[in-house]
């Protein structure tokens, strides 16, 4: 007799991630007859699930914590969609969202598991308002366990629905591997975060009822400030489909270059790459909009105070500045990418400012340092001028930082990062140093091996250090050079020939 298809609830849980989970217990009491549209329109969360769900290739939705849904499904399987048209399919689907809900938001952590319903995995974070867990975020609907085609035959028949069309539906559904699942979980948390931040800054608006007065000269400066922050808000929208939708050719181009061996683990790297940026500038962007419409809901109502405007207008700023980097440097990413796909270069050679260089790479970095306590020191005599690539530099400082985030502060301890800008004779040196945990013996030799990596089982991809050692010895034409030991922190020399690079004071 072959055994019925009876998903058990397998709960397996990644890394846990840093959480800033909104609590205060003066105003759980308020939020406990508040849903989550009352802090945040419907059209917003559905327009925010739509975008990540198209993007991530996976499917989206928000539910209560009954499992009851809020916004409408994203990206959904077929499979999935005729399951949740029967009484019973639907019933396991919300009764597997609120436990898979609830655990999420008990370890304050991303939780996935086995679905009840479909037997496939799926994935929460809970958004939480004045300590109110008031929604969960619902991501998933990947098959790594591979449910087969008899599995999901014998379900079928239990739900009276028919078993050929199910079992066909199950052929059309997209893979994932679960390492990619992850990484997408972690930017779900992410996101659930800011959601929440977003719900409970929105409740206290609601709750405040400050009447002002401003004259009509500042009104009409506010409104047309305003509408310039909404084009620009909207262009900056455009502009990151743009780089979006180059990444995915650049990933298409790889898949056809038969020379490339180990296909496979350079994408997760251009993943892991551009992961970084993406995700800042989807942060940024969102975050921009809605300061723009709740400063714009202020000013219609007459609320809005000098004050309000300051804040906004320094918040915004902050924000299309961040924007503004992280798009053109996941665009310099991508061209990067491109010219290793078809072996050509693409990058413009231009005159820069070295200096202005790293500090964009910091702070186009921002969103990864706040979370930490780190320093980070530059010493270069200013102006100090080179006639390169500057992409290459922003890509060689960017790895070099999160590689010291990841792996030598790994318990997120305070640590200082010592970059120093140097001519010596006909060479250009660039010495970056932490004072972090070091690397044992064993591993120096390796580290700028392509896919060498300690981190396998937690999303590391290897590819980090050997994308900076191929920037600096191919294409730059220089030496980079490893001193580290256990508990004594990591130096990375690179020097660069002045007559291939173009340097002048």
């Amino acid at each position: 007799m072959k055994k019925s298809f009876e998903p058990s609830l397998q709960s397996i849980q990644p890394p846990a991630l840093p959480v800033n989970t909104l609590s205060f217990s003066a105003g759980a009491a308020a939020m406990e007859n508040i849903a989550l549209p009352d802090l945040i329109p419907l059209k917003e969360l559905q327009h925010l699930q739509d975008v990540y769900a198209e993007t991530a290739g996976i499917a989206s939705i928000i539910t209560a914590v009954n499992g009851q849904p809020i916004t409408r499904p994203s990206n959904f399987s077929k499979v999935c969609t005729m399951v949740r048209s029967t009484e019973i399919g639907a019933r396991n689907c919300m009764h597997s969202g609120k436990i898979l809900g609830a655990k999420a938001r008990s370890l304050q952590k991303p939780t996935y598991h086995q679905c009840l319903s479909c037997g496939f995995i799926d994935a929460s974070a809970p958004i939480t308002v004045a300590g109110h867990h008031l929604a969960n975020w619902i991501i998933g609907q990947i098959n790594p366990a591979k449910v087969n085609k008899q599995q999901i035959r014998e379900y079928a028949v239990k739900l009276s629905l028919n078993p050929d069309t199910l079992a066909a539906a199950l052929e059309e559904m997209s893979s994932m591997p679960l390492e990619q699942f992850e990484k997408n979980l972690q930017l779900l948390w992410l996101l659930a975060k800011k959601l929440s931040t977003l719900a409970f800054n929105n409740w206290l608006l609601s709750r405040d009822n400050i009447m002002l007065s401003q004259a009509e000269k500042e009104i009409m400066k506010l409104n047309q400030n305003l509408e310039t922050r909404v084009r620009e808000a909207e262009a900056a929208n455009a502009e990151l489909e743009k780089t979006l939708a180059r990444l995915q050719e650049t990933q298409t181009q790889l898949i056809q270059h038969e020379r490339l061996a180990s296909l496979g683990g350079l994408v997760a790297g251009i993943a892991h790459e551009i992961n970084t940026p993406v995700g800042t500038g989807v942060t940024a962007a969102s975050y921009l909009e809605q300061e723009t419409r709740a400063t714009a809901k202020l000013f219609d109502s007459g609320k809005l105070k000098k004050s309000d405007l300051a804040n906004y207008l320094a918040k915004s700023m902050d924000a299309a500045q961040i924007l503004l980097l992280n798009l053109r440097r996941a665009s310099e990413l991508i061209l990067s990418f491109k010219r290793v796909a078809v072996d050509q270069s693409s990058a413009s050679r231009q005159l820069f400012n070295i200096k202005d260089c790293i500090d964009a790479v910091i702070l186009s970095l921002r969103p990864n340092l706040k979370k930490v306590s780190h320093r980070i020191i530059v010493n270069c005599s200013d102006p100090l001028y080179v006639d390169s690539y500057p992409g290459a530099f922003s890509q060689i400082f960017t790895n070099l930082i999160m590689n010291s985030l990841i792996h030598a502060f790994p318990q997120k301890q305070q640590g200082t990062i010592t970059i120093d800008i140097m001519l010596q004779k006909n060479e250009l040196c660039l010495q970056y140093a932490d004072d972090g945990q070091g690397i044992p013996q064993q591993h120096q030799e390796k580290i700028f091996e392509p896919f060498f990596t300690t981190r396998r089982g937690q999303g590391g991809t290897g590819l980090g250090l050997h994308i900076i050692y191929n920037i600096v010895t191919q294409q730059l034409k220089g030496e980079i050079h490893c001193q580290s030991g256990v508990n004594q922190g990591t130096c990375f020399r690179i020097t660069l020939p002045i007559e291939n690079g173009g340097t002048l004071q």
